[in-house]
């Protein structure tokens, strides 16, 4: 199990890395990080299989790292002293949530059933050859190479593919991307846009063009990581 941590608190950061080394040695502790600017990109270039999360931080908060990085396949626990986060922490879909200070018989509840909830994931980065779409009734099977991108308006999305048709589902963009376009070679740079990477003809800081000349956007938020994938091909 791959372990990120991101706290402020440099005390609490090395209280938990001191309960995990002494207690759970077979973990990894892959690194840590005191504000959400710098954990955003390491968790994107290390993939954790679990992370732990500080709410309140001074330079943004654990809340605001979840919307602006792709964590469908990341455990997220979220570690601070404030009791009241703990609705909010749920709606966020987070996977556990722990209190301040820290009580070793917790953390290990919550190691425990991250391993259980870590053997049902799919081995990472490992490319489907088919992507299965429902649609009316039925299971569309597309081939991953012959996707360009996908692009969505509200609740409705269109699938783009090299034949030049194209696929219009009744789902928003959150959903196309846990369902569907989660992992390589898909990789959404825009709240609007997902694209296959394989598919990139040209791009600069803002913008990446596709094998169909569509131009799209690049987002802030996203433009470290997409120049990090983009200089893994």
């Amino acid at each position: 199990m791959k372990i990120y941590i991101i706290d402020d608190e440099i005390q609490a950061q090395e209280m938990l890395v001191y309960y995990l080394r002494e207690f759970f040695p077979e973990v990894e502790i892959l690194g840590s990080a005191t504000n959400i600017n710098k954990a955003g990109t390491a968790i994107f270039e290390l993939k954790p299989d679990l992370i732990f999360l500080d709410i309140s931080m001074p330079e943004g908060s654990g809340f605001e790292l979840l919307e602006i990085n792709d964590l469908t396949k990341t455990l997220v626990v979220f570690v601070t002293a404030h009791s009241e986060y703990a609705i909010q922490a749920i709606k966020k879909d987070a996977f556990d949530y722990l209190l301040k200070p820290l009580q070793i018989n917790e953390l290990t509840r919550v190691i425990n059933k991250a391993r259980k909830k870590i053997e049902t994931f799919q081995i990472r980065d490992v490319e489907p050859l088919k992507i299965k779409i429902k649609l009316d009734g039925k299971v569309l099977l597309l081939d991953t190479a012959e996707i360009i991108y996908i692009s969505s308006e509200g609740n409705y999305s269109t699938i783009f593919l090299n034949s030049g048709k194209t696929v219009f589902i009744s789902k928003n963009m959150k959903k196309m991307e846990e369902e569907y376009f989660s992992g390589f070679p898909f990789f959404r740079v825009h709240q609007s846009h997902i694209i296959n990477i394989n598919k990139v003809v040209k791009y600069d800081s803002a913008t990446v063009e596709l094998l169909n000349e569509v131009i799209i956007p690049i987002a802030k938020t996203k433009q470290e990581q997409f120049r990090f994938l983009m200089s893994q091909i």
